[in-house]
């Protein structure tokens, strides 16, 4: 058996297997490229969250800037509640005798402004105003919640400016 005969001659019974030094130890941990990507993935991932929060906040801020500049204005044309909509037409009906065909409302400081077209009246012909097809019509909320509701015809064009 000569193949088994030169294996243990290479053996030494006093040679002791090598120590592993506690600093090397650690440096080799360091070195180890598994924690190093760990590391990086923890951080580039906290950085991430980091731009997403900047991104969430800016565009809330855009988006409350748009909302306020969006906001009607005074002079503004708008669209007026159903409510308002309904007392200037039963307004015409009742105390005009006459019938609104169409209505474009203004927002103004305190009130509602309106620009609305009437039905021409042929039945009248001695009263001048039963030919005047658009009025300028006021309507200012009361604490009741019902419209104090005032109109006069559009006679000039001076007449026919909102919020006026």
């Amino acid at each position: 058996m000569k193949f088994a005969k030169g294996l243990l001659d290479d053996i030494n019974e006093g040679d002791k297997p090598p120590v592993v030094e506690v600093e090397k130890a650690i440096v080799d941990v360091e070195k180890n490229r598994l924690f190093q990507t760990q590391q990086e993935s923890v951080a580039s991932s906290q950085n991430y969250l980091k731009l997403l929060a900047i991104v969430v906040v800016c565009i809330a801020i855009i988006g409350a800037v748009v909302f306020y500049l969006t906001l009607p204005r005074v002079g503004d044309r708008i669209r007026a509640p159903k409510e308002l909509e309904d007392a200037v037409r039963s307004h015409f009906l009742d105390k005009e005798k006459r019938t609104a065909t169409d209505i474009t409302f203004y927002k103004c400081d305190k009130y509602y402004w309106a620009h609305t077209e009437v039905e021409t009246r042929t039945d009248i012909p001695g009263n001048p105003l039963s030919r005047v097809s658009s009025y300028a019509t006021k309507a200012t909320p009361r604490d009741d919640g019902k419209w104090e509701i005032t109109a006069l015809p559009i006679t000039s064009p001076d007449m026919d400016t909102p919020c006026r």
